[in-house]
């Protein structure tokens, strides 16, 4: 193999590893970005973080999941790629599921309030930033839902 061959990938894989990471810089510096865009997800189930902040962190997760599962589904097999995807739907519901579980644990008995508990898993959902439930379901249900196509609809397609 030439130098030429090895090295024309090499730059490629750098080139893309370089955007990557300056998307992921990228989607950190929406915290910075000016206006009071308020605390939207406020009420008696709790109050969240500034919007720009929440925005950041969930498009840092998208961003830092989405290239490998779109590398996953161009590099597996279709069952294979499908089999991922399942496996993360489940561990995104579950995590889910054990979310729900403990605020009816915890936030529940200590309100002695049914009426908002929805609002408050929803919002406990949609501020969980350490954790990418949402992001590993968007994944999931990429990788299991969608797929390539084959070499002859390239070709039709192409006509």
């Amino acid at each position: 193999m030439s130098r030429k061959s090895i090295a024309l990938p090499a730059c490629r894989w750098g080139i893309l590893l370089s955007l990557w990471t300056g998307g992921l810089y990228g989607c950190l510096q929406i915290v910075h970005l000016s206006g009071n865009w308020g605390h939207w997800i406020c009420g008696p189930w709790g109050c969240g973080p500034r919007l720009q902040a929440l925005l950041a962190c969930h498009g840092f997760w998208l961003m830092l999941l989405w290239p490998p599962a779109i590398l996953l589904k161009r590099r597996l097999d279709p069952g294979t790629g499908r089999l991922t995807g399942n496996v993360l739907l489940g561990l995104g519901v579950l995590s889910l599921v054990s979310m729900t579980l403990y605020q009816a644990i915890t936030w529940l008995p200590a309100t002695r309030s049914a009426a908002y508990f929805l609002h408050r898993v929803l919002f406990v959902i949609a501020t969980q930033i350490e954790i990418p439930t949402v992001e590993v379901i968007v994944v999931g249900l990429y990788l299991r839902w969608t797929r390539l196509p084959t070499t002859e609809e390239q070709i039709a397609a192409a006509d």
